[in-house]
């Protein structure tokens, strides 16, 4: 049996080896020139750079067991730590009741509490309506908390007006149910695990940044006989009688076909509908074309000093920097970087082939520089350059249009019988980490062994939408 699996990030990586230990010859297509997806790091100038701030946590023991035997033990485990910087104060997030009562001025804690009752009232004589994401939120926390801490981040980083994105942002990602919750998971703060988001340790590999976990997949399926196909673009999977039959690609040294039994796939779902040859019916193409991503630029800027903060990761909300995002990778590990000096990661959010997505690597090295001083992070004479990247599909955008789309492509893709889209980018969902390896472990079990209940709950991945 042999499988084709298209894309080398997470899932794709997990998918491959459960094959491959199950006895299938697997060739796995990755366009970049290495394995990890988002979840990569690269040495620069004594630093390891992941493509933002990256958590390993999970619930599956098994999985973070096994995780650790493949990275021989060398993991290190952090406690948490996220704030906002909002008008020179500091707010932690997931937002704290003490912390927010100390620090918002007493009008606008005034007028916060006064929207959070209003509101409450309406809805008990009502239901209010929650199909935005504005709406699911002020809701639940009043206008002039989500104005503070929700929408104009989300707008922000989203490139969308907050009435444009789908409630269902919202419930996959904030995780308190309200402020009454907030301050109630502040006073008993509820058991470890029980809410993703309010996850307060992680994991993170000792040496190598957060692609050290993608390099050691690799390493092992390479012992077990799979093999990569990297800098390798796919251009058509060929279809016949409902069953994937080949694949065809473009490398730097010419076009290639792999002819294949199954496909496992966790390239963008869209750039998977496209590729299908004979192409899918016009509605399936449709939708494809209408779903977008958020893309990201990063940009790596060194600190002539041994610390920035003790942060993991600083959100920035306010509209008049680029930045939305800075987090700092020595914080995750201490050996990835030189004792003396640190590395600051900044988050700019744009489209592809937008004027900053397209601007020069000075132009936005020169943002982030003075975003990062006029925020009062740093000095702008302290900061250097050090690196820049580009993820063009960062983000799925859950506009109020994007379910049914996705609906609509997952089900023209499930015609074929020997094909199955699955991760972040095969399902059009924003996992995290170890959702998208248990995701490519059960398809991969899937196709080896069929559907089995009993495996998947002891596996841990009833809970996983593949």
């Amino acid at each position: 049996m042999h499988v084709v699996v298209l894309g080398a990030g997470l899932a794709g990586l997990a998918a491959t080896l459960e094959l491959a230990r199950a006895g299938a010859r697997v060739t796995v297509v990755e366009r970049e020139a290495h394995v990890g997806g988002m979840a990569h790091s690269w040495r620069r100038e004594g630093h390891w750079l992941d493509f933002g701030p990256h958590r390993f946590h999970t619930r599956n023991t098994r999985l973070l067991a096994e995780l650790s035997t493949l990275l021989d033990g060398r993991l290190v485990e952090r406690e948490r730590r996220s704030r906002i910087l909002l008008g020179g104060r500091w707010f932690d997030y997931p937002l704290s009741a003490p912390n927010v009562l100390a620090n918002l001025p007493a009008a606008t804690l005034a007028r916060a509490l006064w929207d959070y009752a209003a509101v409450r009232l309406r809805n008990r004589f009502g239901e209010l309506p929650e199909r935005d994401f504005e709406s699911w939120v002020t809701k639940r926390f009043g206008r002039t908390l989500y104005e503070l801490f929700f929408g104009t981040y989300t707008e922000k980083a989203w490139g969308l007006p907050c009435s444009r994105i789908s409630s269902d942002w919202a419930a996959q990602r904030i995780s308190q149910a309200d402020l009454w919750d907030t301050i109630h998971k502040t006073l008993r703060p509820p058991r470890e695990g029980t809410a993703r988001s309010l996850v307060r340790r992680f994991h993170y590999p000792e040496t190598g940044g957060i692609g050290a976990l993608a390099r050691a997949f690799r390493a092992e399926i390479e012992r077990l006989g799979g093999t990569f196909e990297l800098a390798t673009r796919v251009t058509r999977v060929e279809t016949a009688q409902g069953r994937a039959r080949r694949v065809h690609a473009l490398a730097a040294h010419g076009a290639q076909a792999f002819d294949c039994d199954a496909l496992v796939s966790t390239i963008p779902l869209p750039a998977l509908a496209c590729a299908v040859d004979p192409a899918l019916e016009p509605a399936a193409r449709a939708a494809a074309a209408a779903l977008e991503h958020v893309a990201i630029v990063f940009v790596y800027l060194e600190l002539a000093r041994p610390a920035l903060s003790a942060d993991h990761w600083t959100y920035l909300p306010e509209r008049h920097l680029a930045v939305h995002r800075v987090s700092e990778p020595k914080n995750f590990s201490a050996h990835g970087a030189p004792r003396e000096r640190t590395a600051i990661c900044c988050e700019i959010t744009c489209r592809p082939g937008d004027a900053t997505w397209n601007a020069p690597p000075a132009e936005l090295a020169r943002r982030a520089i003075d975003d990062l001083a006029r925020a009062g992070l740093a000095q702008a004479g302290e900061l250097r350059a050090l690196d820049q990247a580009r993820l063009a599909e960062a983000y799925p955008v859950y506009d109020l249009d994007y379910a049914p789309r996705v609906a609509a492509l997952q089900a023209a893709v499930a015609q074929l019988a020997n094909v199955v889209s699955t991760g972040r980018q095969g399902r059009f969902r924003y996992n995290n980490m170890d959702q998208s390896l248990l995701m490519g472990r059960k398809a991969a079990r899937e196709l080896v062994a069929g559907h089995d209940p009993v495996l998947e709950a002891e596996l841990g991945l009833v809970e996983v939408a593949s």
